[in-house]
């Protein structure tokens, strides 16, 4: 029984007691719209797809020419052992969410990551 819904394969690999692979840890930042309620985000956040751990990394910075600048910290289960790929996944899930406009990855497991010296950006 095979399936390519990320959520489908984590139920069916999950026969035993242990997850076959570990969560990846990432951080990155938020760009959003002014008047973007935090709380909110974060709690949207938490209930995507394959999404563990939300948390807020720094203050929220409100800028005055009106973007909101949000470093968080996720801990999610990857679909694949592919970093860029799951990133992207997990970029576009965020992006979606109502008041967000950048999401910018920094790090991942504690490193920096970039592709070609530029930061991922979705």
């Amino acid at each position: 029984m095979s399936s390519s819904d990320p959520i489908d394969s984590f139920l069916l690999e999950s026969e035993g007691l242990r997850l076959n692979k570990d969560l990846m840890n990432v951080t990155c930042q938020l760009i959003m719209d002014e008047g973007s309620h935090v709380p909110d985000t974060l709690t949207r956040i938490r209930v995507l797809p394959t999404v563990a751990v939300v948390g807020q990394k720094e203050k929220v910075n409100r800028a005055e020419g009106g973007n909101v600048l949000l470093d968080i910290y996720i801990k999610f289960l990857p679909a694949d052992s592919k970093i860029y790929s799951n990133l992207k996944s997990l970029g576009q899930m965020m992006k979606s969410l109502p008041g967000v406009r950048i999401v910018r990855f920094d790090t991942v497991g504690g490193r920096k990551v970039s592709i070609n010296g530029k930061p991922i950006v979705v």
